[in-house]
């Protein structure tokens, strides 16, 4: 004897290192015998159903019914549950899906009944032989058989897939709901690798991808996977081939998003990834379709939480979000998109999935808006909030009453996207909530607060702002104690606070203060407080005192700026005065018109205008000389120098003497206008002028001139004026070596010569741009005497410029040469 135990039957036990291996066993067997059930349980729905198909169509017993499945099943050699679907298939089709004979997914083809073979079961006379032939249809049944078993997201996706999709070609498949704010997220997959699904666990709506898609479009959306790379570019971009962005989440050739759809209420999305031509998937877009119908049913079914009814799907589950909307005081609706026709019809009406208490639940859950409100459509609101379930934007309004209650009352109505449709809430305009909402607001955005106080009392009673802006917690409730008012106001200013209070006690109806105020680690805040007293009628007794607190503190800064701008001001204009009087002066003394010993008595006459413009402050660089040579000739010149103020006068006083200086040197204009551009150039001034120089011959009766970026001259003659012919050269001080040429104008007896500047006509308005003007102002002078004829030409242009000044230049030769 070994002393080893035995069995009851007389055989040795197994040693303890064996029973492991003996459980591990057993716990296989019963895990098989499990799945085992469960494929069973999966297809017992469409056996059960074609049991009684055959039962009702050949007139014999359940089990009867039965015995002739299974012979059909072992003469065709195919599965009993295939044999039932394809009976099912035969007696219920999927309406609108593709035929058998049209299918592009053939299997391959079997009768179910062997030559000569006769069914266990005669049929009746006269009853239709039903012949099983696999396809879509009978597909279709037996994968709602099988999803019917599924308990969790994950195993609706492995049965959708394994059943109903994989035989046509689909290689993967993500389920996902849709949440209240659009966004899709994925709960089930299969054939999909979880880093991918990871990387794709919630997609919000503006990424725009097929999902998301076909969630707000209604329809089918399909996509093509972009081609794989070459070898090199795969290196390039890493081991993950294309970029995700552009990659589908699902594998394979092509891929499609399908809403998932339950009546008139799209619950989610699944794509498909497809790994055959598309052509061939796109065939099976309607049983995709009828498909979808299926899974929107189950999903809401394995997502809802705690056994609730899948009808309002929201994360959480469902229960206490309508716990929370009966909390709610105001009505909210819960909204679901209508689509007439189905797919990615436009939008035409709004069901009511869930009302709350105060929206009434007994009577409008499961209507259309339009039933249950009729009133939106009257008074516009029901297009906008269509709008909202279209376009996802949120919209905000008021509108009519509506609600049928006989009300006049304006009503706040909003409505937010909200999962396939929209949430709708409205309140009362005129309700005292609301007002002191509104009331709180413009407090807060006028930086007013509001305080009282009443004799007996603990304290002062202050608004929230008030609080606020004492640099109190705005959420206290209890009143505040004058001393602690008083600790909030800067010390520099309590004084004048006790003071003001004390003459309010005393019998002053008003007052009015300025204070700083606010917590001391801080910048203080500038604050304005307005107090009245309300008395008694009686006996004229204090009763309470109410006031207002206002925030200054950016009206005083913005003062004091202004302040120091005003200072500023005051003192530019001063020194603006005095360098106006000083560049006055000099040019009054530097335009004071030559007098009759500086030229010639006999054979010219001469007149010159300086007209200053209009404005006192815009005193500018225009000039103007005459002066007679030694050699006999007249120097006339005319000029203008860049720029306003003293500086422009000191430049034109260096200008003109200058000229007059080299003049002396019996150069012709061009070069004397060369030279004045050499000393403009070197000086570095960055100064520019235009000039007119002309040297007028008596005795040969020629004027030479020669302009420096300056109008020509013109030249009066027989009542006709007209500006000379000639070239004009480049401004001074532009260049360091202009080209300046001189024109000689041959002349009569009686011309006129008229030299100016441009600020006479180049005016703000517009009027005089052009020398025209001046021409036809010159003619209408005929033989006037020059003085008057300046003044009238100055005359017809409205005086001086306002902008500019300027300057004329005349000069005219006797009816007989001089002697």
């Amino acid at each position: 004897m070994t002393g080893e135990p035995v069995r009851g039957d007389g055989t040795a036990e197994p040693a303890r290192g064996d029973e492991t291996a003996l459980l591990r066993e057993a716990v296989d067997r019963l895990r098989d015998e499990a799945e085992g059930l469960r494929r069973a349980m999966r297809s017992r729905g469409v056996i059960e159903q074609a049991k009684g198909m055959l039962a009702e169509r050949l007139g014999c017993t359940p089990d009867e019914a039965f015995g002739h499945l299974v012979q059909l099943s072992q003469d065709s050699n195919r599965r009993l549950a295939d044999i039932a679907a394809g009976l099912v298939g035969l007696a219920a089709p999927i309406t609108g899906a593709v035929d058998d004979d049209e299918a592009p997914f053939r299997e391959a083809p079997a009768d179910p009944v062997l030559p000569g073979a006769e069914p266990p079961v005669p049929a009746p006379p006269g009853a239709a032989r039903l012949t099983p032939v696999p396809g879509l249809a009978a597909r279709y049944h037996l994968a709602a058989s099988a999803l019917a078993a599924a308990d969790t997201p994950e195993e609706l996706a492995r049965l959708l897939h394994e059943v109903a999709l994989a035989p046509l070609g689909v290689v993967a498949v993500v389920l996902g709901v849709l949440e209240p704010d659009g966004a899709v997220a994925l709960v089930g997959s299969h054939g999909v690798e979880q880093r991918r699904v990871s990387q794709w666990q919630r997609v919000p709506p503006e990424t725009g991808v097929p999902l998301v898609q076909a969630v707000h479009g209604g329809g089918v959306v399909w996509e093509t996977v972009p081609e794989w790379p070459g070898a090199e570019e795969r290196r390039a971009r890493g081991p993950d081939g294309p970029p995700t962005a552009a990659r589908p989440i699902v594998p394979g050739r092509i891929a499609c998003a399908v809403p998932l759809r339950r009546g008139d209420r799209i619950a989610g999305a699944m794509s498909l990834g497809w790994d055959v031509p598309v052509d061939r998937a796109r065939a099976a877009t309607r049983y995709v379709e009828a498909l979808a119908g299926l899974v929107a049913g189950h999903l809401l079914r394995v997502t809802a939480s705690d056994g609730g009814e899948p009808e309002l799907a929201v994360p959480g589950g469902e229960h206490w979000f309508r716990d929370v909307l009966d909390a709610v005081f105001e009505p909210v609706l819960v909204l679901s998109a209508v689509r007439e026709g189905g797919g990615d019809a436009a939008i035409t009406d709004l069901r009511v999935v869930y009302a709350n208490a105060a929206a009434g639940t007994v009577s409008t859950v499961g209507r259309r808006l339009t039933e249950v409100l009729p009133g939106l459509v009257t008074t516009g609101t029901f297009g906008r909030i269509l709008d909202v379930a279209a376009t996802g934007v949120r919209f905000e309004g008021r509108a009519e009453n509506f609600t049928g209650t006989g009300a006049t009352e304006v009503l706040t109505v909003r409505a937010v996207p909200f999962l396939d449709g929209v949430l709708v809430t409205w309140r009362p305009r005129n309700g005292l909530a609301e007002r002191a909402a509104r009331l709180g607001e413009a407090q807060r955005m006028a930086g007013l607060g509001s305080f009282s106080w009443t004799p007996g009392s603990a304290g002062l009673d202050l608004s929230e702002e008030a609080l606020r802006l004492l640099g109190l917690d705005p959420g206290r409730t209890a009143p505040i104690t004058p001393a602690e008012a008083l600790d909030c106001v800067s010390a520099a200013d309590r004084q004048a606070v006790r003071l003001v209070a004390g003459r309010l006690l005393a019998g002053q109806r008003t007052a009015a203060l300025d204070f700083d105020a606010g917590p001391g680690d801080g910048a203080p805040r500038a604050l304005r407080a307005t107090a009245e007293v309300v008395a008694d009628p009686a006996g004229g007794d204090l009763r309470a005192v109410h006031g207002v607190l206002q925030d200054v503190t950016r009206w005083r800064r913005t003062e004091e700026v202004l302040s120091g701008v005003r200072a500023r001001l005051a003192e530019q204009r001063r020194r603006g005065a005095a360098e106006h009087r000083t560049t006055r002066a000099l040019q009054d003394a530097l335009m004071a018109a030559p007098r009759q010993p500086d030229l010639p008595t006999a054979g010219l006459d001469h007149a010159a205008r300086y007209l200053p413009a209009g404005e006192h402050a815009r005193v500018g660089g225009d000039w103007y000389d005459i002066v007679r040579l030694p050699d006999g000739r007249v120097l006339l010149a005319v000029g203008d120098v860049s720029g306003h103020g003293l500086a422009a006068a000191v430049g034109m006083a260096e200008l003109r003497h200058a000229l007059r200086g080299l003049s002396y040197t019996e150069e012709d204009p061009a070069a004397l206008l060369g030279l004045l551009n050499t000393m403009l150039w070197h000086q570095g001034s960055r100064r520019i002028a235009s000039v007119l120089c002309g040297l007028l011959d008596l005795e040969a009766r020629t004027l030479t001139w020669s302009a420096a970026g300056h109008p020509q001259p013109a030249v009066l003659r027989d009542a006709t004026a007209a500006l000379a012919e000639g070239p004009t050269g480049i401004v001074l001080g532009a260049v360091a070596e202009p080209d300046y040429r001189d024109t000689v104008l041959p002349l009569r007896s009686g011309d006129t010569v008229l030299l100016w500047t441009d600020g006479l006509f180049n005016r703000r308005d517009g009027a005089g741009a052009r020398p025209d003007r001046l021409l036809r102002a010159a003619e209408a002078c005929g033989e006037d005497a020059l003085e008057d004829c300046l003044d009238h030409i100055a005359d017809s242009f409205g005086g001086p410029n306002p902008a500019d000044d300027s300057c004329l230049l005349a000069v005219r030769l006797a009816l007989q040469p001089a002697r």
